[in-house]
């Protein structure tokens, strides 16, 4: 078991160990043996991405879910070669005001989300409008007593699309962040203890939900990188009051796939192509600094060989590779973000050689790596 931990990604690496089981699960990387040539060794779902224009209000939010742990102190500042990472071809440097990967302790699985607010560049336009928007959608959080955390939640002012849907132990109900960005919470039929959990009976985060254009090529896609447990889902016809929980004024029918990984946190994905109502904009297009929920980060043994591999079988990339994230030729973790057939991105974190830092453009000032206060 390698006990340094790649922390990469919330636009940083440094190495710590902690005895959080999330963390660990997460960004610990475990002995991999790969299964072919074609296995890249995904092994955990880091965190998934939310931009937000007010980081206290937003932060503030998910401690009342339940996310009241969390990383910190990372820089604001790094270098073109990340900027390019993160679609930002033109800057010499990105700046953030403020970011923390957020995390709920006790949860049942990885939860992280990597909340940040940009200062430059940043894209302020509203997160998607509906749930069925193609590019990541929303993430789903179990809960133990869906009523009692959706009174809870109301309460406290929360913005919900409907009332709970559905029979105990299969209900679920739609809500917004302070950014608009949406959350399922979904009840489990599974009795579990929340003895940890003061504020709602959150316990975990089930899976992410993407909305696709053509379901078999995502299958195929998302295979590709290690999503090879493969669970169809027929297609749905919603009833009337079902379609309007997931916030639609009239018919709405899907199908889809939840994929997953057989190793490490054995994460899913939920995958649904909507056939009615059909919203085929495209996803967000880069640079990956859109208000609302963005990139997903997926951990990888060795970044380099995971993108060879990928490469190999036509999958497209932003960038190159960049060092992360001191800024100096210390670093032995990179990034790189995938595109998927439909504009997601799909960050990969691993351990990479050191190497000196790319240099900066010409034309832009001396590099300076930046820290919070």
């Amino acid at each position: 078991m390698v006990l340094r931990i790649v922390l990469a990604f919330f636009l940083v690496c440094p190495f710590v160990v902690a005895e959080d089981y999330e963390l660990q699960a997460t960004v610990q990387t475990p002995d991999i043996t790969f299964e072919s040539e074609k296995d890249i060794g995904l092994w955990a779902r880091f965190h998934f991405a939310i931009h937000t224009e007010n980081f206290d209000r937003t932060r503030e939010f998910y401690r009342q879910l339940g996310f009241t742990g969390g990383i910190s102190g990372f820089p604001l500042t790094n270098t073109h070669a990340m900027a390019r990472a993160l679609g930002m071809f033109e800057e010499c440097q990105y700046e953030l005001a403020k970011g923390e990967v957020l995390l709920f302790p006790g949860a049942e699985n990885t939860t992280g989300i990597d909340l940040l607010q940009w200062r430059s560049p940043f894209n302020a336009e509203p997160p998607y409008a509906e749930p069925n928007h193609l590019g990541m959608a929303y993430a789903t959080l179990m809960t133990t007593d869906l009523i009692a955390d959706y009174q809870f939640l109301k309460n406290k002012g929360g913005e919900f699309l409907s009332e709970p849907y559905g029979a105990p132990g299969n209900r679920f109900v739609f809500m917004r962040d302070p950014e608009g960005v949406f959350l399922k919470l979904e009840e489990s039929a599974i009795p579990r203890s929340n003895d940890k959990i003061a504020s709602t009976h959150i316990v975990g985060m089930p899976y992410i939900g993407i909305n696709v254009s053509d379901i078999e090529t995502s299958i195929r896609f998302y295979q590709r990188f290690g999503y090879t447990h493969i669970r169809r889902i027929n297609e749905q016809t919603l009833s009337t009051e079902e379609a309007a929980a997931w916030g639609f004024k009239g018919p709405a029918r899907y199908r889809g796939a939840d994929v997953a990984i057989t190793r490490g946190d054995r994460h899913r994905l939920r995958l649904l192509e909507w056939l009615e109502p059909l919203n085929s904009e495209p996803a967000y297009p880069p640079p990956i600094n859109h208000k609302g929920i963005n990139r997903l980060a997926l951990t990888v043994p060795d970044v380099e060989r995971a993108v060879t591999i990928l490469k190999k079988q036509n999958v497209p990339f932003l960038s190159e590779i960049a060092p992360c994230c001191s800024g100096t030729d210390s670093d032995t973790g990179g990034i790189v973000h995938a595109i998927d057939p439909d504009g997601v991105f799909l960050e990969l974190v691993g351990n990479l050689k050191p190497r000196p830092v790319p240099p900066q453009p010409e034309s832009c000032p001396p590099l300076e790596i930046r820290y919070p206060d």
